[in-house]
């Protein structure tokens, strides 16, 4: 088994294991308080991203381009620094934000606290990642998604407030950088934390300050279909659409996170140590698995999601199930741009194109939002949250830059693309000619054998090596990925 396909496996089980316990948790938070209340935590949530995003973000980025296995103490040591004093920066912004009365008084400090969960959880996650410390992201990862469970849980039966649940967000986050500082002191710090020289402060700025302007714009592309919303309709609104789209999005996060910080993170590694041939077929087999990931997420969610939905929210949260397939191709898009042709910044030295993007998107989601949502609701939301994916998307195709850098296996593409729209096809059928219960086991068994035969057939995820080693234990020959 290769290393890239060994740390892809582990990533994705991991993830995997996240995404069950994130489901629970949206299952157990939309029973314990109203629309109103959920709505609040995800306003002071989004409030929280889209700062986290202009003040702390372009670190990782930074770090990720520009760490190297002879500075990594030094280069993770500036990143850590420069995100404390980041948060402060952050920390000033929400309280100007409060007095001039964007985020209310309520939610303030558990906002704010939550920017430190967020700057420190994903920070150290990046560094970890890195560094190459499976484990201890992994664990960080489950730590994070078991502590939101619990402890938001906790909170909301106590206290039943927006506020109480940020805070225990704020700290599940915080408490999921333990097990990564422990696998740093293990490895770059053995004889202890690295102060970096001030080269590597303005190292990191150089290349980072781009970022700044992109991450606060793709946060806010993001988060803009929700903020209009609430502007509109109130709180009560955001809460059904937010639940319904945060699930689905966190269910292509997932995957996505899997393919960067696997395939794209050894390519990065091959392109720096100028193996550049190499590299290219990494990317390519990461094009095709997120290809793969985006086009079967929207037959799962197109097939099942109505009955997903019916189980995981609760009846007062089930306006927005409707939108499903809409929001799942939209995460299609995100996923594909934001984890496949976005991660070209890592291999061109050049962020030109991220920002150029995550502005188109900002504008079109702004001006489809204005336009649609105060005549359609939670329709328009939705419907702006594609438009700004879609736009985002077009930047990166349309680019000879983005084209050079990341290829495209159009072959293996169409063929998912045919797969997933027959697979669609004979679902519906099922749909509407078994009763519910049977229509359902049936679909969910044709999209497990599509999608298992395309995961060996193309040994995404080690799958083809997996799947040769059960057949053989079976005493079977097994059937190696082409």
């Amino acid at each position: 088994m290769s290393v890239k396909n060994l740390f892809s496996s582990i990533y994705l089980v991991s993830k995997i294991s996240s995404a069950l316990l994130t489901v629970l948790s949206i299952a157990i938070f939309t029973r314990l308080v109203s629309h109103d209340i959920f709505g609040q935590y995800l306003i002071g949530f989004a409030f929280a991203f889209i700062t986290y995003s202009v003040v702390t973000q372009w670190l990782l980025g930074a770090h990720f381009g520009q760490q190297s296995r002879q500075h990594a103490a030094p280069i993770a040591g500036g990143a850590i620094i420069l995100t404390g004093v980041s948060v402060m920066a952050g920390m000033a912004m929400i309280f100007i934000a409060t007095l001039s009365g964007f985020i209310g008084a309520d939610i303030a400090l558990p906002t704010a606290l939550l920017l430190f969960g967020l700057s420190a959880y994903f920070v150290a996650n990046e560094v970890g990642r890195a560094q190459l410390l499976v484990m201890s992201v992994t664990s960080g990862a489950f730590l994070r998604s078991l502590g939101t469970l619990v402890l938001g849980s906790l909170a909301l039966w106590q206290f039943g407030t927006a506020a109480s649940l940020l805070i225990a967000v704020a700290i599940a986050h915080t408490i999921a950088t333990l097990p990564i500082i422990v696998g740093l002191k293990r490895t770059i710090w053995t004889s202890g934390f690295v102060w970096p020289q001030r080269s590597i402060y303005k190292q990191l700025w150089r290349y980072g300050w781009p970022l700044i302007i992109a991450g606060g714009a793709s946060a806010l592309a993001l988060y803009i279909d929700r903020l209009l919303l609430e502007r509109y309709f109130g709180t009560e609104a955001v809460g059904p659409y937010g639940a319904t789209l945060d699930f689905i999005k966190q269910s292509f996060v997932i995957v996505g996170e899997t393919i960067a910080v696997s395939y794209v993170s050894s390519a990065k590694s091959l392109h720096g140590d100028n193996a550049r041939e190499q590299a290219a077929p990494v990317l390519q087999h990461a094009f095709v698995t997120a290809a793969f990931l985006a086009t079967f997420g929207i037959v799962f969610y197109v097939l099942l999601g109505d009955a997903l939905f019916a189980l995981v929210l609760d009846a007062d949260y089930q306006e927005a199930v409707p939108l499903v397939p809409m929001l799942a191709f939209a995460n299609a898009l995100l996923i594909l741009r934001a984890y496949y042709f976005a991660q070209t910044i890592y291999f061109s030295n050049s962020v030109r194109l991220e920002l150029v993007s995550m502005l188109v998107a900002l504008v079109v989601g702004s001006g489809a939002g204005i336009w649609l949502i105060p005549a359609y609701g939670i329709t328009g939301a939705a419907m702006a949250f594609t438009a700004a994916q879609f736009a985002a998307l077009m930047v990166f195709l349309g680019s000879r830059e983005s084209r050079q850098t990341m290829p495209v296996d159009l072959g293996k593409f169409a063929k998912v693309v045919a797969a997933g729209v027959a697979t669609i096809a004979i679902g519906e059928v099922v749909t509407h000619s078994l009763p519910t219960a049977t229509a359902m086991v049936v679909n969910l068994t044709l999209i497990a054998a599509v999608s298992g035969w395309l995961l060996v057939r193309w040994n995404m995820f080690d799958a083809a090596h997996l799947w040769d080693g059960f057949g053989r234990s079976l005493g079977i020959a097994g059937r190696g990925g082409r």
